[in-house]
């Protein structure tokens, strides 16, 4: 019924950066929405989502968007929901939170920060409202209000996006505005002290407030529609400066190379830039010949573009530079396995894993080398230690779909790829996977049974 009334929704305009129109008077099937509510529309919106955004599913952004969100929830304590954070490609300086644990984030926002800090205290923002269900107390007491709330992000996701924006922006009224700054204030006073417990720099929060800002005050014809959904003022910037000061919060800084310039540099690659990337990367290690950064960033450019000898010797370079260098080892590791030195990326893996024991990426790339050596069985090890990391990733499970085919287990197979499906919210591909691989184990035998309960668990969310 959900995904139905979100299509009807998106049939029509809906305006609103904090309201939205609606009748006074709901009919009186719809009741007080419940955190299962919650859930079910994140789910729908994730799958509505995909029609109007193009995501990027690069998988070291789609890890390190992830782990800022994760390592912030890690202080919370339990949480009633599954969070799951997604970079969408737009310029827009936008970031939103769907009940139920979605969140996503614009590639312009990533773009425009100047370090992991900063996304942290957007993101740290965005689990609150979350976390205290901040869209569900202002969308009004039935679901399908608040699924009209969220129909702005989908409708904003086209050319007239912003302009509606504005125009609902202008036309709330006057007592919602007023709740919504109230939640905004609670969302970046806990926001920040989550974030900074969580070990991130509570005033890189401060500071991107600041920037954000000063765009809407020299910009104030394009706002962003960050600005929008999230309204600034000179009181909300200086209740956080007093929530930093009250809490006490301070961070030291790290003396390793903020993965942020890696992540920019890969959105850029995937925006069809690689030509000037390059360039500039390499007027950046004429000029500071003996920075570890440029060098390694200008190996990243030359991988992407597919040119491994000359991403070798960055990568090798960078790490004579700097061998402790987060990340230099790993991306060793992928170039030494497309190249065939297999030796070689092995030490490689082995030095990264040792920086990183528990990072999936690591995993991910090492259970690759060993499929390319056709060990499968180790591969299908790390496939599941990357699996076990990060358990709500489809990436790990269709790597163990497709080499459970090559080693011709295929109950395992189709039984991971329906993982996979599962968790790119295809459900009815889930299903029909799971149904093949209890086929072939056998309906009665102990797996069979199990994924056939999961298979069920499965239909009664759907229904």
């Amino acid at each position: 019924m959900l995904r139905k009334l979100l299509f009807l929704l998106l049939s029509v305009t809906v305006f609103g950066g904090c309201g939205s129109f609606l009748p006074k008077e709901l009919p009186p099937i719809f009741k007080p929405i419940t955190e299962k509510d919650e859930i079910k529309i994140s789910r729908e919106f994730r799958r509505e989502a995909k029609k109007h955004f193009k995501f990027i599913s690069h998988p070291e952004v789609e890890r390190y968007v992830n782990q800022i969100g994760k390592r912030i929830l890690s202080v919370m304590g339990p949480q009633p929901f599954e969070y799951r954070f997604f970079t969408v490609e737009d310029r827009e300086l936008n970031a939103f939170a769907v009940p139920g644990g979605s969140i996503y984030v614009h590639t312009g926002l990533i773009k425009r920060v100047n370090s992991t800090d900063e996304l942290a205290g957007v993101l740290g923002h965005e689990i609150i409202h979350i976390k205290a269900r901040h869209i569900a107390r202002i969308s009004g007491p039935d679901p399908l209000s608040l699924l009209a709330l969220l129909s702005i992000f989908l409708v904003g996701a086209g050319p007239q996006g912003q302009a509606a924006g504005v125009l609902g922006q202008a036309l709330s009224a006057s007592q919602q505005l007023s709740y919504t700054r109230q939640l905004e204030q609670e969302a970046d006073i806990l926001g920040v002290k989550y974030m900074s417990e969580a070990g991130y720099d509570p005033k890189a929060s401060l500071g991107f407030l600041k920037i954000i800002n000063q765009e809407k005050i020299l910009n104030p014809v394009n706002i962003p529609p960050y600005l929008l959904t999230h309204p600034l003022s000179r009181e909300r910037i200086a209740k956080v400066e007093g929530a930093i000061r009250s809490f006490n919060l301070t961070q030291s800084r790290s003396n390793y190379p903020d993965p942020i310039r890696k992540i920019q540099l890969i959105l850029r690659l995937e925006a069809d830039d690689s030509e000037n990337v390059i360039k500039k990367y390499e007027k950046l290690v004429k000029k500071h010949p003996e920075s570890a950064e440029p060098v390694h960033l200008l190996g990243v450019a030359y991988h992407y573009k597919g040119k491994l000898a000359q991403a070798r010797e960055s990568y090798e370079r960078a790490r004579a530079l700097n061998p402790g260098s987060i990340g230099i080892d790993r991306d060793l590791g992928r170039i030494y396995t497309q190249i065939g030195e297999f030796r070689l990326a092995h030490e490689a893996f082995k030095r990264s894993l040792i920086v990183e024991p528990r990072e999936a990426l690591n995993y991910l790339f090492l259970g690759e080398l060993f499929e390319k050596e056709s060990n499968f069985q180790d591969a299908v090890g790390g496939y599941l230690r990357a699996r076990n990391l990060s358990p709500l990733w489809a990436e790990p499970p269709h790597h163990l779909g497709k080499v459970y085919s090559k080693m011709n287990r295929l109950g395992d197979a189709y039984y991971y790829l329906g993982r996979s499906h599962l968790l790119s919210d295809e459900e009815e591909e889930a299903i029909a996977d799971f149904k093949r691989a209890i086929e072939i184990l056998g309906s009665a035998s102990p797996r069979g049974q199990i994924i056939r309960e999961e298979m069920e668990a499965i239909k009664a969310k759907m229904g």
